[in-house]
């Protein structure tokens, strides 16, 4: 096993408790589906209860790959941890876990690294008192969108990661196309930011973290 595969199986396992806490079509319901089931939320409460057990869960396995690592504390103790496979082939000795934690955890590396889409951003939609939109938008998506470099606005559909639903004063990931692609040619990279609008509306902002689209990619 590879340390990659070692932190993908983690962020398979995370996916695994959270789909299964939520899950009531099975013939063997975990008692925590049914909890849930027993709040009797409607889908919007229900999805945005499932955002926050995801976020939960993200924080958790993650901090444990730190702590694993020698990144972070579990509990009192903060120092590296030796890691072996099952024929007692090392996997790591601390300090290699961090890198792909990140990419699976907080860049979604699992969901995104078959994407066909121009690149994949991490979204933060303004709240209703800040003068961003005052209802949910659905997976699929569109607004306009205009970087910061210039004021030039391109039509953005936005594919949101790990849920179908962005509510206002969410952070999500998303996938992103961009309608002028030629326009933005070799002019983009990974930390650029962006802005969202709705008309003259300003709903969001956004930041590149990766380009799957070569042809945009400024080098």
């Amino acid at each position: 096993m590879t340390i990659e595969e070692f932190v993908k199986n983690f962020y398979i396992e995370k996916q695994n408790i959270l789909n299964s806490s939520f899950d009531t079509q099975s013939e063997y319901i975990s008692l925590v589906s049914t909890k849930i089931e027993e709040l009797n939320l409607n889908e919007i409460k229900n999805e945005k209860f499932k955002k926050i057990i995801s976020y939960l869960l993200d924080d958790t396995f993650y901090t444990i790959l730190l702590g694993l690592d020698g990144s972070a504390s579990i509990g009192d103790l903060q120092e590296p941890f030796k890691i072996y496979d099952e024929e007692d082939n090392l996997i790591s000795d601390g300090g290699d876990l961090e890198g792909y934690a990140y990419k699976y955890f907080h860049e979604n590396k699992l969901e995104t690294e078959n994407s066909k889409c121009d690149f994949i951003a991490q979204i933060h939609f303004k709240k209703e008192n800040e003068g961003g939109r005052n209802h949910y938008v659905k997976s699929d998506y569109r607004c306009q969108l205009v970087f910061n470099f210039d004021d030039y606005q391109t039509s953005a559909r936005q594919i949101y990661i790990g849920t179908d639903f962005a509510f206002p004063g969410d952070m999500v990931n998303a996938e992103i196309d961009i309608l002028s692609q030629e326009y933005f040619n070799e002019k983009l990279k990974v930390g650029m930011v962006f802005k969202l609008y709705e008309s003259l509306q300003l709903i969001g902002t956004g930041k590149i973290i990766k380009i799957v689209n070569e042809k945009l990619f400024k080098d």
